[in-house]
């Protein structure tokens, strides 16, 4: 794939995932999830609502360059299934704002995370075997969504 046309793509992937989410998330746009969120209990290892923010323009960008850098590698079965597990993080992204708020469901958001955790894994598992970069840009991924569980497991049982 030409470059322009990977970044577009790999961009655009980032920013449907995030959109489809956004519908649920706890900010101004939807007070009652707002709501729900603020009163769930929640340990003191909670990042403040910002650095959600914060983290997430960081991960996207990481994950538009990741895809980036794969799209613009030569097709390989390597290939095919980082891209497959960098397509599944981005179904994470948005299927677990749809559970946890959409749903409210702790326990399902739960499992969201594992699967990511286990999707950011083997992106950049087989990433590595396809363009180094790439690899690397997925470990934050991988770090961040191994604390989203077990912050989700503890909310999980506290709730």
């Amino acid at each position: 794939m030409k470059k322009t046309e990977a970044a577009l793509a790999a961009t655009a992937a980032v920013m449907t995932a995030q959109l489809l989410g956004a519908q649920w998330n706890p900010g101004p746009t939807h007070p009652r999830t707002a709501a729900w969120y603020a009163a769930l209990r929640k340990p003191s290892y909670t990042p403040p609502g910002p650095v959600f923010g914060i983290a997430w323009t960081a991960l996207d960008t990481l994950l538009a360059y990741s895809g980036y850098r794969l799209l613009t590698r030569p097709a390989s079965p390597s290939r095919s299934t980082a891209l497959a597990a960098w397509s599944l993080n981005l179904l994470g992204i948005a299927g677990f704002s749809w559970v946890l708020f959409g749903r409210k469901r702790l326990g399902e958001a739960l499992g969201v995370t594992v699967g990511m955790v286990v999707t950011a894994s083997a992106t950049a598992g087989t990433a590595v075997l396809v363009d180094r970069k790439a690899a690397y840009a997925d470990l934050p991924l991988l770090a961040w969504v191994g604390f989203a569980t077990l912050l989700q497991e503890e909310v999980w049982r506290r709730n």
